[in-house]
C-alpha cells in the first residue's frame, strides 16, 4: 500500500493506492481518498471499477444486468453453465454496472471479462 499527496483545483488530498493481482494480471486501485483536514475519506471521490471475469469456461445462460444498473451485493448478475451445471455469478459490492461484455448464449473461457462495476466505498 502506498500513499500519495495529490493537489486538485487548489485542494490537497491524501490518496492510498493498493496493488491488485487477478490471475497473472496486476493493477492498482485507489483504496482511500482523504481531503487534508477532513476526518474521514471523501465518499464522493472514492470510486473503484472492477472487471468481473469468468471463473470457468462455459456458456452464458442469462445476463441479469445492463449498463447503468444500480446493483446490490449478492444480486445475481450472470448465470454461467459449465459441465451441465448453472453457476450464479453474484455482485460482490454495491455499485453501478459500467459495462457488460457478454450476452445470452456467448461462450467464455476462464478469465474472459463478464461485466464491470463501479463500486462506491465510504
Amino acid at each position: 500500500m502506498r500513499r500519495f499527496l495529490v493537489r486538485v483545483n487548489g485542494e490537497t488530498y491524501e490518496v492510498e493506492v493498493m496493488e491488485i493481482t487477478e490471475g497473472d494480471q496486476k493493477g492498482f486501485a485507489i483504496s482511500e481518498v482523504r481531503k487534508l483536514g477532513a476526518s474521514k475519506p471523501s465518499e464522493s471521490l472514492l470510486r473503484v471499477t472492477t472487471t468481473v471475469r469468468a471463473p470457468m469456461p462455459g456458456r452464458i445462460v442469462a445476463v441479469h444486468v445492463k449498463k447503468g444498473d444500480k446493483v446490490q451485493a449478492g444480486q445475481v448478475a450472470v448465470i454461467l453453465e459449465a459441465m451441465k451445471m448453472e453457476n450464479e455469478i453474484p455482485i460482490e459490492h454495491n455499485g453501478v454496472i459500467t459495462q457488460v461484455y457478454v450476452e445470452e448464449n456467448d461462450t467464455v473461457d476462464v478469465g474472459d471479462p463478464l461485466f464491470e462495476i463501479e463500486e462506491v466505498h465510504s
